[in-house]
This record gives structure tokens, C-alpha cells and sequence, in this order.
């Protein structure tokens, strides 16, 4: 990973780049799980299929943007491939797109379709760059080519945004309202406008992190974790966890790799 400039700092939380080599007749398959973050992510090579529950959705972009996402997909490839990504707050999209971040929320739009002519033109030069830190250079000076002046009474909340996402802390919709100096009503139009999501599922997702980092400690139990992670009970967990990324938590236990991205996993049950 390869954390941003200053200028891009509360709009950027880091770039980062993957190589598989897929060989034999085994398919690389990864599972992209709920994230309340934006993704910008070139295909430097090869592509991907990919599917979610309620079907296949084609083949990967060249590049483009994958939205907040509240449903897990499965990326499959034959074949080797190298991807450059750059993982964004998802407030990012209201100001480089000007734009409601909810438009993008469970979706995913090439770079055409969100820049035109420069989104062809980010694309090339991703692509031609010669290695990772001339393409962090190149999409870093398009990023700030393209934010857009903030009022200081908006940062306020933004940042508290941010720190969700950074810390997945969890916190009562009245006191974020509150602290936002905003009516119930007035919080909860700009907060999706700026997050892609209502709080109510903004939190959900930010309850399921909690847990991925709390099934790190192999010590603590499925109920603990529950509790501390937010959840009413271990049912109530259970229901949530496999809903949102297609697995029981028992079998996330069982089968997960020695550390979890909280982003994505190798897949082991297709």
C-alpha cells in the first residue's frame, strides 16, 4: 500500500497494487466483501468475470470506479493479471464527481462513463506508466485537478465520516446528528448524499468490519464477538454476517486466511 499526498489525504486513504499468477487448472477467485468506501481500480492486466447472488455482471472494466457496497461479489480469472487501485472515503465521489455518492452505491462505471475524454485519457497513462509510483503520480495530480472547493461548515462532517471509516467505530445516529448541528431529517439527506448510504446501512456495514477485525483473535468466541462488534445477539450476527458476505461466521472462522483484508478474501466456497 501507498498512502497519499497531503492534498489528497481526506479524500484518499491508499493506493495499492495486486499480481496473481494463476497457473494450473485451479481459477483464482476472490471475494470482494460489503466496504463503505469507493474503489478507483485499473486493470493493468487481464481481466476478470464476476458474479454476485443475484447473478453473473460481465467482465471487468479497463478501469472504473466500484461503489459502496452493501452485497459481496466473486472476481474469477483463468489467467494471470496485475491491478492498480486506489481506495477512496466515500465522500470522495460528491467531490470529484459532484455528484450524490448514493448514485454509485452497489454499482460499479468504467472511466468513460464518469470523465469522458479524460477518463480516456487517466486510462492511457495508467496503463504506459512504468511502474506503481508513476501511476500513484499520475491519478494523485488528476484527483486534485478535479476536487472541488468545500465550505468549512461540511468538513466538520466529513471528517467524522472519515474517522468511521478509518477506525469502524460505532456511534448513535442522534449524537452524529447533533454534533452536525442538523435536524434528524436534514442529517440523514446529506449523510447519504455524502456516503453513498443511509446511516442505518452505513452502520451495518461498519458493524460487519468490526467483526472481521474481531475474528483476528482466534480466542474470542462467536457470541463475544457479536456483543462487542454491536449486535443484539448471536442470531441476530449470524443472520447479518451471512447476508452480507455469503458466508455463516462459523465457516468465515474456519476457513479464513491468518489475516483478513476487511475488503476482500480468496474465496473457498464458490
Amino acid at each position: 500500500m501507498f498512502s497519499p499526498e497531503p492534498a489528497l489525504a481526506e479524500y484518499v486513504r491508499f493506493f495499492w497494487t495486486l499480481d496473481a499468477s494463476v497457473g494450473g487448472n485451479e481459477p483464482f477467485v476472490h471475494r470482494a466483501l460489503p466496504d463503505n468506501c469507493v474503489e478507483l481500480i485499473f486493470y493493468v492486466k487481464g481481466k476478470l468475470s464476476i458474479s454476485a447472488a443475484s447473478g453473473p455482471e460481465g467482465v471487468t472494466f479497463t478501469s472504473g470506479v466500484f461503489g459502496q457496497a452493501e452485497k459481496f461479489r466473486l472476481f474469477k480469472a483463468n489467467t494471470d493479471f496485475s491491478l492498480f487501485g486506489v481506495y477512496l472515503y466515500p465522500f470522495a465521489f460528491k467531490h470529484l464527481f459532484n455528484l450524490p455518492a448514493h448514485v454509485l452505491s452497489n454499482e460499479k462505471v468504467d472511466s468513460n462513463t464518469l470523465w469522458g475524454k479524460d477518463g480516456v485519457w487517466l486510462e492511457e497513462q495508467v496503463m504506459v506508466a512504468a511502474d506503481t509510483a508513476q501511476r500513484v503520480k499520475v491519478v494523485s495530480d488528476f484527483l486534485i485537478r478535479r476536487l472541488r472547493s468545500m465550505h468549512d461548515h461540511e468538513r466538520k462532517f466529513l471528517w467524522q465520516i472519515k474517522g468511521i471509516a478509518d477506525t469502524s467505530g460505532l456511534r448513535s445516529i442522534k449524537s452524529f446528528a447533533d454534533d452536525c448541528s442538523l435536524s434528524r431529517r436534514q442529517f440523514e439527506r446529506r449523510f447519504k448524499e455524502l456516503s453513498g448510504f443511509s446511516p442505518g446501512d452505513f452502520f451495518n456495514i461498519v458493524r460487519f468490519k468490526r467483526a472481521l477485525n474481531a475474528m483476528e483473535d482466534a480466542s474470542v468466541s462467536l457470541a463475544q464477538t457479536a456483543i462487542a462488534s454491536g449486535y443484539y445477539d448471536q442470531s441476530h450476527f449470524t443472520n447479518e454476517f451471512k447476508r452480507l458476505s455469503g458466508y455463516t461466521p462459523k465457516e468465515f472462522v474456519l476457513n479464513r486466511q491468518s489475516k483478513t483484508d476487511m475488503r476482500a478474501t480468496r474465496d473457498f466456497k464458490e
